[in-house]
């Protein structure tokens, strides 16, 4: 039987999962969605993944490189939503701030790397090496849009391949843990 921790652990992994589906799906050029519908996509899956976030750090208080990471992707995601709370309509601002999300998140995992208890579990190993990644090739993506100077709304394929990666390693994390606590 799942205590109170493992449920609420359980159910912030979901929806950390779920934000990032959330979020590849708004940055993939899919014919039938407008800009718009993506844009809300990638708005509200970050803002899940903050509640996720907010959730998961009631449970690593006494782990404080956990609780840096924990900021670290909180923080990200949550500037990033905020730009759109405020209506952002500068679309460079908007592309700089994600990528500072994305090398935020690539820094807290980073951070979650150093704890030997990660390299314990293949679920986390892989799946945090999955966010790392993904993360870090949707920086550089947006880095290259930037340097273009041209259209900041355009889809990048590097950007789009990143976010699946990132989910699928969230998916890992999510699927491994609740394996462990079922």
């Amino acid at each position: 039987m799942m205590n109170r921790e493992e449920l609420s652990k359980n159910i912030a992994f979901t929806s950390i999962a779920i934000g990032k589906v959330m979020n590849s799906i708004g940055q993939t050029p899919i014919k039938n969605l407008d800009r718009e519908t993506q844009d809300q996509l990638v708005f509200l899956g970050s803002l899940i993944q903050v509640g996720a976030g907010a959730l998961f750090a009631e449970f690593i208080s006494e782990d404080p490189l956990a609780q840096l990471s924990v900021a670290l992707t909180i923080i990200g995601y949550g500037s990033f939503a905020i730009q759109f709370i405020n209506d952002e309509d500068d679309d460079r601002k908007l592309l700089v701030q994600a990528m500072s999300s994305n090398l935020k998140e690539v820094l807290a995992n980073m951070i979650l790397f150093t704890d030997r208890t990660v390299w314990k579990k293949m679920y986390s190993f892989v799946g945090i090496a999955m966010l790392c990644l993904g993360n870090f090739m949707q920086a550089q993506g947006r880095k290259r849009l930037l340097d273009e100077e041209d259209d900041y709304t355009l889809f990048d394929p590097t950007v789009t391949a990143g976010t699946w990666i990132e989910t699928g390693g969230a998916i890992a994390i999510m699927l491994g843990n609740l394996a462990e606590t079922a």
